[in-house]
């Protein structure tokens, strides 16, 4: 797609890259593509891995993941496919994930956010740990409403040691992370950036 901005906020990084350009290829005009118009393998096979395709549990804030790729399933030590945020997470974490969620459901909108990978306050990876996202709507029918969630996750840096287990996540310590809102069209921030936890 020769229109795809090039300064997008996300640049700096191929594989968030790729995966924006094939959902704005796949828009057609439209606020979000439907799910039936998305097929991973279509996308470069360096993307494959850390994809994640999700959606809302009814009445809850918890996510279903339906598809996980093989980024996550090493880094966060198992493979949470038809597991739930609910069952793999807790504390400010999870608060923190379901925000990410809430709001490409909630608004229909791209999200992109950045943050210490989990909760790494300190202990873990010495506190450097560091993975930026970006979530996208996807449509389900109903073209006005986002109903799953594709998202892409990078690791930025490497992990020194090795990844605790997820549900040994803390439910004291506080987990932050930021949360941009952006434009579907320019996948530039629509609003100030939100620090959520």
């Amino acid at each position: 797609m020769s229109t795809f901005p090039t300064a997008s906020i996300f640049a700096d990084e191929p594989i968030l890259s790729d995966v924006a350009q094939y959902w704005a290829e796949k828009r057609r005009g439209r606020l979000m593509p439907d799910r039936s118009d998305i097929d991973p393998l279509h996308l470069p096979p360096r993307v494959w891995p850390n994809l994640l395709l999700s959606e809302p549990v009814p009445d809850s804030s918890a996510i279903y993941y339906r598809l996980v790729g093989s980024a996550h399933v090493e880094r966060y030590t198992f493979d949470f496919t038809g597991k739930t945020t609910a069952e793999i997470m807790q504390g400010s974490y999870r608060q923190y994930m379901e925000s990410l969620y809430g709001a490409v459901l909630g608004r229909g909108l791209p999200v992109y956010s950045e943050s210490r990978f989990r909760w790494d306050t300190g202990g873990f990876a010495a506190g450097h740990a560091f993975t930026r996202r970006l979530m996208l709507p996807l449509s389900l029918g109903d073209e006005t409403k986002a109903a799953q969630v594709l998202s892409v996750q990078v690791w930025p840096t490497r992990l020194p040691v090795s990844p605790r287990p997820i549900p040994e996540l803390g439910s004291n310590e506080e987990f932050y992370g930021n949360l941009i809102l952006l434009d579907r069209d320019s996948f530039q921030p629509v609003e100030e950036p939100e620090v959520t936890r």
